[in-house]
């Protein structure tokens, strides 16, 4: 009952058209995945899981996965009220009843300024539309990007109707329902955030006291026997060109500069940096070194993020 499986499946509406980013959620293990264009996902989860789905302008679907791996979701539109606005919620399948279950984002999570300030402590909010000479972003994302979010409570909090983002130097999960004006959420507020990017690609964060107290760090794996984070901090350089008709120096452009510094945790123990070196790694992974080895042997390509993601996969296994 908790073997780890991978769900695919395709989520259209009732007119056979596909649905894009129309979100699939693992109620259990607070996972989540979006659709992409032609309406098809992949989710790992276990193989009893229970999902639920929604997207903007549909009805909620929930049913369990019942151990089968390829999925068909038809969603049905919300129905249109009188005035104009949408009704939500939830089909429950469950032994052939149907229920009515609404869950809102501000049932979730509290809205109100004394949890999701404007600002967040010593933080300016940034504008996510830069300046065309500037190069790189304050922010991970230079648009707003669908994703989730693990509260505190342990809860999933998604809603179509909201956009997310992550602050760079601020440290700041931003938040917003119009794309013109953002909250800052409240660390103590969040467990971990994953973002999605134009391509479906999940990145999530989490906060490590013990690494940054002001700043997420991603998390490139994560298992049974080890962490693997990844701190990025940026600096805004400020031009700095001068001329005296004769030569010229620096600058003629502002800059986001990002600087990266990688991390492994065994269980149990504190994160441990590492540089993206065979000889650091061996050093992280000391405690099973031929197993590291035998990884190394068949993966000879440059040490990335790629890498470390799918040697943090093998060494949990």
């Amino acid at each position: 009952m908790g073997q780890t499986v991978t769900i695919t499946g395709t989520v259209k509406d009732t007119n056979g058209d596909f649905l894009h980013y129309a979100f699939v959620q693992d109620k259990h293990n607070k996972s989540g995945a979006y659709t992409d264009s032609l309406g098809n996902f992949t989710l790992e989860t276990q193989a009893n899981a229970a999902l639920v789905i929604n997207c903007a302008g549909y009805k909620d679907t929930a049913l369990n996965v019942s151990g089968t791996d390829a999925l068909m979701i038809v969603l049905h539109p919300a129905v249109a009220a009188a005035n104009g606005a949408v009704k939500g919620g939830t089909d429950v399948q469950q032994g052939g009843n149907t229920a009515i279950l609404r869950t809102t984002l501000q049932d979730q999570i509290d809205l109100s300024p004394n949890t999701l300030p404007i600002t967040t402590q010593g933080s300016i909010m940034p504008s996510i539309h830069i300046k065309e000479a500037t190069q790189g972003s304050r922010t991970l994302f230079k648009d707003w990007v669908h994703g989730y979010i693990v509260n505190s409570g342990d809860t999933l909090v998604q809603s179509p109707g909201f956009f997310l983002n992550y602050d760079k130097i601020g440290g700041s999960l931003l938040l917003t329902r119009d794309k013109v004006s953002t909250i800052a959420v409240y660390r103590d507020k969040v467990h971990s955030f994953t973002l999605f990017d134009n391509l479906n690609q999940a990145s999530t964060f989490t906060m490590v006291p013990e690494i940054d107290k002001k700043h997420y760090v991603q998390v490139l794996a994560a298992g049974k026997n080890y962490q693997i984070y990844k701190l990025t901090t940026t600096k805004f350089i400020a031009s700095n060109y001068s001329s005296d008709g004769i030569g010229s120096q620096g600058n003629n452009y502002d800059e986001y500069a990002d600087e990266y510094t990688y991390y492994v945790a065994r269980k149990g123990g504190a994160p441990q940096k590492i540089s993206l070196r065979k000889k650091s790694l061996k050093e992280a992974f000391n405690a099973d070194l031929p197993k590291l080895n035998q990884y190394m042997q068949t993966n000879d390509g440059d040490i990335d993020d790629n890498y470390l993601k799918a040697l943090g996969d093998f060494m949990n296994k």
